[in-house]
């Protein structure tokens, strides 16, 4: 799913200097595990007739990918500081794979559970290593431009699975089912030029070590704006990633998979699109403009349904992508600029660890609600109390002053 720009190692190598091409190919590597995260999207819906379980059920399949990603960022990725980037990158290409043949295979709800953890296990290790592989490898030392990057491919990446996975199933669910056998394609071409690539570590320089968890106190204000603004994001994305495309499949039509998946791509990929126009702005500002298009979205998709417009739906979705591409940067770039450089993989996961449960909890939630009350009602009440926490957010912003330090981070670092 979506990564953080990951710290950069005191042991890259000496003297590197990387061309353009390795930073694009580990740049599509991290595009890859979002490929895989995104392309299950428009089955959902199908796994819940085919193998008869409750939206409740739905929903904690999907969560289970969070356990996933939490277990290998913790343990895992701070490996790449020790044995290399590569070989933790190689591991995340593999469990690409891996979870894509147990999609293509899943015959129950518990593979497809465990298809949904592999895919967890992929992503959280991809999350901090593969940023800080591409900080080390900018030729400009472009720090701004690694984050653009890092999240144009997440984003781009979750688009693109969406997108031909809907499209496939116009063909019917079981010869769209080997769509699963392109991410396995796709991870073998991902560990082949991840192996190609400038290793930027020195081997066993680093110790092995358990991820930590911390947050100064006199930063744990602009800490909990810019982690309330990565909440807003992720609860999204876990909305749109596994409820989404049942709720539209009843405004739409059980046969309308394809449209249900252009509308929820359409707001991945306006996320990721928006992240070419983002050069210079600042993460304060970022967040005052994508928060309040969040909540317009928002509103506008609780309008859409019960007006069963699909030009409302599809407007509010682009415009709903806008405002995510621009806080989810704004939240990241603030909180990778607030952290001193000694706590700063600390603090940067206690930012993620809040997103990766705002991404499974309020999932989660819904889902269990829609087995009591209807998906559509738990929808509109999580629309609603999301709307009210984003304005909330945006108002307590509002009123706080620029961290110091300045409002954004340079374009470059030197």
């Amino acid at each position: 799913m979506i990564d953080p720009p990951g710290r950069i190692s005191p042991a890259a190598s000496p003297g590197l200097r990387p061309s353009r091409g390795p930073f694009r190919w580990i740049a599509y590597a991290l595009a890859v595990t979002s490929f895989g995260a995104g392309l299950p999207t428009p089955w959902y819906a199908i796994f819940e007739s085919q193998f008869v379980f409750s939206t409740g059920v739905l929903a904690t399949v999907f969560g289970a990918y969070t356990a996933g990603v939490l277990l290998t960022m913790f343990f895992v990725a701070p490996l790449s500081d020790a044995v290399g980037r590569r070989p933790v990158l190689e591991l995340a290409m593999l469990l690409t794979a891996v979870s894509g043949l147990l999609f293509l295979a899943a015959d129950s709800v518990g593979t497809l559970i465990v298809a949904r953890v592999v895919s967890g296990l992929a992503v959280g290790a991809t999350t901090s290593t593969a940023t800080a592989h591409m900080a080390a490898l900018e030729p400009n030392a472009d720090q701004h431009h690694v984050a653009r990057v890092s999240v144009a491919a997440n984003f781009g990446g979750v688009a693109v699975g969406v997108l031909l996975s809907g499209f496939l199933l116009l063909a019917g669910s079981g010869p769209a089912r080997y769509v699963f056998l392109a991410l396995v394609a796709a991870s073998v071409l991902g560990a082949i030029v991840v192996a190609r690539t400038p290793e930027t570590v020195v081997r066993g320089t680093a110790p092995v070590r358990v991820q930590r968890l911390s947050v100064p106190t006199s930063l744990r204000l602009p800490f909990g704006i810019a982690a309330g603004g990565l909440a807003a994001c992720y609860a999204l994305y876990g909305f749109f990633g596994a409820l989404a495309p049942s709720l539209l499949r009843g405004l739409l039509g059980p046969e309308n998979l394809t449209d249900g998946a252009i509308l929820v791509a359409l707001m991945f990929g306006s996320a990721a699109l928006i992240q070419l126009g983002l050069g210079q702005v600042r993460d304060r500002r970022a967040l005052l403009v994508g928060l309040p298009l969040i909540i317009a979205a928002v509103v506008g998709l609780l309008l859409a349904f019960p007006l069963a417009s699909v030009v409302l739906l599809a407007g509010s979705s682009v415009v709903l992508g806008i405002g995510v591409g621009y806080a989810y940067m704004g939240a990241v770039t603030l909180a990778d600029r607030i952290a001193p450089v000694a706590l700063r993989g600390e603090i940067l996961s206690a930012f993620f660890v809040v997103g990766y449960l705002a991404l499974a909890v309020p999932t989660i939630g819904v889902g269990l609600a829609a087995d009591r009350i209807g998906l559509g009602p738990s929808a509109l009440l999580f629309g609603i109390v999301l709307a009210a926490f984003a304005l909330l957010l945006f108002f307590v912003l509002l009123g706080t002053p620029t961290p110091p330090g300045g409002e954004g981070r340079p374009r470059s670092s030197r």
